[in-house]
């Protein structure tokens, strides 16, 4: 009884937290020149004082901003604050089918004026438009463009005399060279629950990145053949001993970069800034983008764009819309991607850091397909299902148990699309 009583004032704690977190404009003791911006990024949050310095500048609204540590439990706050007006004037999310769920609902203000200036201003790439936007509707404007590459120590590099790989064969025979050297090649975990999606969304979209874009779109099947063999090709490597332990903690991942225990890291660029505050310089790593799997495919890399919305029924919702106009601005953005040691989603926003500037110059020699990861790029329901079952394979990745997660994928898979496509 005790017990259960504990688990009580525990859980209700935990939401009474959970509401304050999420709690805006009106509660609050802010000023009037002040938006509230709700976040899961808890290294973004200088960042986000910095560009609202910036924006007030321009505007006269700055930036208050709130952090939710857990991508759990800030999903829950956005979602149950959207149905009040207790939310904060802005927040952030994902794009594609993630924003597109939100939008969907009535719950998002329409931002079709704040794009359509950043297109004429030149700010933004109008090609993306789809990623922010629902029925053809804006709902979001991109926070940065982040490219998903591969992180490597310079270090265990030089001492094993590696280059960059450009090519599969390369790739994986450097990570033969540093597994033997008593190194793990990989970063790999499912501790962070989202973050087991990672390898197979790189592997898959390396084999066939047409195949990538059918299965994300619900257009091709989980029990296709690609699909099958990006799991032979992940769990091959696992049974090399290339991963780290599936329960290894995310959050040590920088520290086990950083002390050469492990070599490799995929991770979209807005993992540089966790790096630098790790005190890691461009001496210490590169980054490139993974080589495809046969010379025949065609180059691809995974992009990412959080999102700023803002809540229809929020305090300030003009003045957030109004913030967000200026948003992709190139005074707002130099500050704020300098913040975040990451890529503008404003083509005319320039790079200093030399290894984002490295990514920058691999892509634009390479010209590859770009591609939606795979946590915006389907339904939230699906996607999360999924992750859970990929989860489990990382725990036992044994060929026999690759047919079984992937009909268990492709069962949700046609379940999911069919409510969506209802829904529509």
């Amino acid at each position: 009884m005790k017990h259960r009583k504990s688990l009580a004032v525990v859980a209700a704690a935990t939401a009474l937290w959970l509401a304050a977190c999420a709690t805006g404009s009106e509660t609050s003791d802010q000023s009037t020149d002040t938006l509230t911006l709700n976040g899961d990024r808890s290294d973004f949050v200088p960042a986000y004082t910095a560009a609202g310095e910036e924006l007030k500048k321009l505007t006269g609204f700055g930036i208050e901003p709130r952090n939710v540590p857990s991508t759990e439990n800030y999903q829950q706050v956005i979602r149950s604050s959207l149905q009040s007006s207790s939310s904060t004037d802005i927040i952030k999310w994902w794009s594609g089918y993630r924003l597109q769920d939100l939008a969907r609902t009535g719950s998002l203000a329409n931002l079709d004026a704040e794009w359509d200036k950043a297109v004429k201003n030149g700010w933004v790439n109008a090609d993306t438009k789809p990623s922010f936007s629902y029925d053809g509707h804006v709902y979001a404007m991109p926070m940065y463009k982040s490219y998903w590459v591969i992180y490597y120590n310079k270090k265990v590099y030089k001492d094993l005399n590696l280059s960059v790989p450009t090519t599969w064969e390369q790739f994986i025979g450097n990570a033969e060279k540093i597994k033997a050297a008593g190194v793990t090649p990989f970063f790999a975990t499912q501790e962070a629950g989202w973050t087991a999606f990672i390898w197979f969304g790189e592997i898959l979209s390396k084999l066939d990145p047409d195949f990538y874009v059918k299965l994300m779109n619900g257009e091709a099947k989980y029990t296709d053949p690609p699909a099958r063999r990006a799991m032979e090709i992940w769990a091959d490597l696992y049974d090399r001993g290339f991963f780290t332990a599936p329960d290894t903690s995310w959050d040590n991942e920088p520290a086990l970069f950083k002390a050469g225990k492990v070599a490799m890291v995929p991770m979209g660029t807005w993992r540089n800034a966790a790096f630098a505050q790790n005190g890691l310089t461009e001496a210490d790593y590169g980054a490139f983008v993974m080589p495809p799997v046969t010379p025949n495919t065609k180059p691809s890399v995974i992009i990412e764009s959080g999102v700023f919305a803002v809540p229809q029924r929020a305090s300030n919702a003009d003045a957030a819309k109004e913030a967000l106009g200026e948003w992709l601005n190139p005074a707002v953005q130099k500050t704020w991607v300098d913040g975040i040691n990451d890529i503008s989603a404003n083509p005319q926003v320039g790079i200093t850091n030399p290894i984002l500037t490295s990514v920058v110059q691999q892509v634009q020699q390479l010209k590859p397909m770009e591609l939606e990861r795979y946590w915006e790029a389907s339904p939230p329901a699906l996607i999360e299902g999924n992750v859970q079952d990929l989860a489990a394979f990382m725990v036992k990745p044994t060929p026999q148990n690759i047919e079984s997660t992937l009909q268990k994928m492709e069962n949700r898979a046609a379940a999911e699309w069919a409510k969506w496509r209802e829904q529509r």
